[in-house]
């Protein structure tokens, strides 16, 4: 969370809210073995559309890189599909919630 205060005396705040699976994501990109290959290319800049974050987040045309390792695509998907804050929930979820 950022204070500042303006000249009028004014609280301008900002908060950022990030997923939690962003530093698991982050951190598992090193290891898979075609992102390292995407990441080596992005930095001798023949990867057109990939790019790299100031926290060394690998993204492809916007979107962030998910790894293939152990089971964090499945553990995404079911978080992202399930939560109650999900924005395109299944039908019987929805029924659900709506009931």
């Amino acid at each position: 969370m950022k204070f500042g205060i303006s000249n009028k005396g004014g609280v301008l705040a900002s908060i950022e809210v990030r997923a939690p699976f962003i530093e698991e994501i982050k951190a598992k990109q090193f290891e898979d073995e075609n992102l390292n290959e995407l990441r080596k290319r992005t930095l001798s800049g023949k990867a057109q559309d990939a790019t790299l974050d100031v926290g060394v987040m690998l993204s492809f045309k916007g979107r962030i890189c998910v790894p293939r390792v152990n089971d964090l695509i499945k553990k995404l998907l079911t978080e992202s599909h399930g939560s109650q804050y999900s924005i395109h929930p299944g039908v019987t979820k929805m029924y659900r919630d709506l009931k």
